[in-house]
């Protein structure tokens, strides 16, 4: 009767942690649907001239200071939406300011009480890489997490997605990011590459050899396609029907991807796409990884730039597609876009001023774009942390499961 008793509490507790999983799974309401986007060449340049129709639009943004200390305060006028997304994988890909992507989704996942699939290896976490440069990922790839499926992959990863639905809850979304191929080719260019710099133009030198010409990909060649799950087999096709028709396959996979160089638009974008709040989405101001070499702007000949981009073409023509399909979004969310953009940019520096003077408690109250909410000392002291803290801080909501997990096992098993 004992062992019975026994049986029934263990499978009670594995339906109870079932219907959690579930319950947490859930990122969209019912009935949601992400409509597939067709791109017309007509949208190639059409964010400039939005960003100029729209610049002499409001700044909403209002910021006095009030006394209270809880974020409830939510404007009629604030549009609403269904249930936030809190089941994610961002593909963080080398100097696209994947960093700083990094840290704002990091705080999002440790506020939210999100399962991180955290890097077994040392020397994998060391370097904030997950299945980098592989691609291929298992359950065993991550520390343990009994009883639970992942709900946030954020580590430098190759875009592996029948790998990743495996280990992540289901109904995961996939946030990418792109950067324009050749200021990815100045940035990434002198990532641990200090001797390079000697050189009066090393990125002119590199592009008049036959580097990388060879390869399949590398950090300059298409690096950008691969990370972002672009297939090896078809690197060197050079059937570009073939490999547009893979570029939308890939792109399919991602519910947003962001622009590097429109990195706080992409965020708005996100923040509206996941029904988050612009507190998710606030930032730091400073930069990460300034490279502080002016050889990184140094001026390329036509010749140079045109051997980059058929080097890089996959990239190029991946960029292409991906910011027009960016942009097509953004105008079909409407004039107002650019209104919350322009808000979420004075709300997010005023948040930086505060914390880089006076970083005592203070109260934001509710605007047409955002609920009241609270920063403090400790809201100002993690604006600052690195990509290695905020993993530790996600790895550390994971410990707090795993305690209450095995406190719950060791109550219904009878052991003190």
């Amino acid at each position: 009767m004992l062992i019975m008793a026994r049986a029934r509490e263990f499978m009670f507790l594995a339906l109870f942690l079932t219907c959690v999983a579930t319950y947490m799974s859930i990122s969209f309401p019912r009935g949601w649907k992400d409509t597939e986007i067709s791109v017309e060449p007509a949208f190639a340049n059409l964010h400039a001239a939005k960003r100029s129709k729209f610049k002499s639009l409001m700044q909403t943004g209002y910021l006095p200071s009030t006394q209270r200390n809880v974020i409830t305060s939510v404007p009629t006028s604030l549009p609403t939406c269904g249930r936030p997304v809190t089941n994610f994988v961002f593909i963080k890909v080398h100097k696209t300011a994947s960093g700083s992507t990094f840290r704002v989704l990091a705080r999002f996942g440790r506020n939210h009480g999100m399962t991180i699939c955290y890097p077994a290896l040392r020397r994998k976490a060391i370097h904030i890489q997950l299945s980098y440069p592989s691609g291929k990922l298992t359950k065993d790839d991550c520390r343990p997490s009994p009883g639970r499926k992942y709900n946030l992959i954020i580590h430098h990863s190759v875009m592996n997605k029948p790998a990743m639905d495996r280990v992540m809850e289901p109904g995961t979304k996939y946030i990418g990011i792109f950067r324009e191929p050749l200021n990815h080719f100045r940035s990434i260019f002198f990532w641990k590459r200090r001797v390079a710099r000697r050189n009066e133009n090393p990125l002119g030198a590199f592009l008049n050899t036959t580097h990388d010409r060879k390869k399949t990909y590398s950090k300059h060649k298409n690096f950008q396609a691969y990370t972002m799950g672009f297939p090896k087999r078809l690197m060197t096709s050079k059937n570009e029907s073939q490999i547009y028709e893979e570029i939308r396959t890939v792109a399919g996979w991602y519910s947003v991807v962001l622009i590097t160089e429109y990195w706080e638009e992409s965020l708005v974008l996100l923040r509206r796409k996941f029904c988050w709040r612009l507190y998710d989405i606030l930032h730091t101001t400073q930069k990460l990884h300034a490279l502080h070499t002016k050889k990184e702007h140094v001026s390329l000949t036509t010749e140079q730039e045109e051997t980059h981009r058929k080097m890089s073409n996959i990239d190029y023509m991946m960029y292409d597609y991906l910011n027009k399909t960016f942009w097509q979004r953004v105008t079909n969310e409407g004039p107002e876009f650019w209104e919350e953009v322009t808000y979420y940019k004075t709300l997010n520096s005023e948040v930086n001023k505060h914390c880089n003077s006076v970083g005592s408690k203070r109260v934001f109250p509710a605007g047409k774009w955002s609920q009241e909410f609270v920063i403090d000392s400790p809201f100002c002291k993690e604006l600052k942390w690195k990509e290695d803290r905020w993993a530790d801080a996600c790895w550390d909501v994971v410990e707090r499961q795993n305690e209450e997990t095995k406190q719950i096992l060791k109550k219904l098993s009878g052991v003190k």
